[in-house]
Formats: structure tokens, C-alpha cells, sequence
């Protein structure tokens, strides 16, 4: 009698998913854009600050016990601007504290502070998109400290992620 109740329900189901009428559609969770200038004939030139004098990147990794990866861009157009982007995958921070991105040489006496991360998601994914009049070609070092949301503008020394910005010639 089981068996047969078992078969009464499950049979059904079967036929119903054998139905022409159902159909699986690849939907789209969702989607995010990232919008690059890219060279053209060999050239890289910004729309709004010119031709790109200079251009680094590196890897952004975790330090210590904490896990981040990502990527950072440094850029300097003939206007005089400089850009950093970065995409960074940590932890989200808890409530009261956030991440902040920073450039220094490698004998930190001027250190820059280049914004907040922003996490438009609450998951991993973190970004900085920073512009200013500020050269940052001396300044190769990226650090990504935890701050808490305490006013104090100066670098806290819960450093989390670092990386390198190498120069590339285009």
C-alpha cells in the first residue's frame, strides 16, 4: 500500500516535467558593469584629462590572517590628474568601521589617503575609484587598513590588504 501511494504521487511529478510546456531559461541574476577607457592604435587617451602619461597596476593580496584579493590601477593624464581604481574581494567590515585605501613610498613620511571602499552588494566585493591633482607616480605602496568610524583622518595600524603598483609602458 505504500509503495503504491509513493507511485501515486511521484508519477504525476514525472509526466508533468515530460510536459513540452516547461522549459528551463537561463535567467539573469544580475549583472555588474565596470566602464574602462581602453587604448586605441596603441594610444590611451582619457575623454575628459587627455593622454595617459603614465600607467601601473598590481595585485592587491590579504595580509595576516586576513583573506582579500583584487587588482589596483594607477594612472596620470596630461592635465595633471591622477587616478587609482581598485577592486578588492574581503570581508564585509561590521557595523562602525570601514576600509580605507592608502598610497605611500616606500619610506612612509607622506602618506595619501586615496578614499573609502565602497560595497554596493554586502558581499565580498569591494571598490575605490579615486581622481585628484595629487601626483601618486612616487607613491607605489597600497595599503587597505580596517578604520573605525571614529573621525581620526591618520591610518590605523590594522593594516588588511597590500599591493605594489608596477609601472607598464603602453
Amino acid at each position: 500500500m505504500f509503495r503504491f501511494i509513493i507511485l501515486a504521487i511521484l508519477l504525476p511529478l514525472t509526466l508533468t516535467a515530460c510536459n513540452d510546456k516547461v522549459k528551463i531559461e537561463d535567467d539573469v541574476i544580475g549583472e555588474e558593469a565596470y566602464n574602462y577607457a581602453m587604448p586605441k592604435d596603441g594610444k590611451f587617451e582619457h575623454p575628459k584629462h587627455g593622454k595617459e602619461e603614465w600607467f601601473a597596476y598590481g595585485a592587491m593580496s590579504g595580509v595576516g590572517d586576513t583573506p582579500a584579493n583584487g587588482v589596483v590601477q594607477g594612472y596620470k593624464y596630461e592635465d595633471g590628474t591622477s587616478a587609482v581604481t581598485m577592486q578588492l574581494n574581503i570581508n564585509p567590515t561590521e557595523e562602525g568601521s570601514f576600509y580605507e585605501a592608502w598610497l605611500t613610498a616606500e619610506e612612509p613620511d607622506e602618506i595619501i589617503s586615496i578614499g573609502h571602499l565602497t560595497n554596493y552588494f554586502g558581499d565580498s566585493r569591494h571598490q575605490l575609484s579615486f581622481e585628484a591633482d595629487t601626483d601618486i607616480q612616487s607613491k607605489p605602496f597600497v595599503m587597505v587598513t580596517l578604520e573605525s568610524d571614529d573621525g581620526n583622518p591618520d591610518p590605523s595600524e590594522n593594516l588588511v590588504a597590500k599591493g605594489t603598483l608596477k609601472v607598464v609602458k603602453r
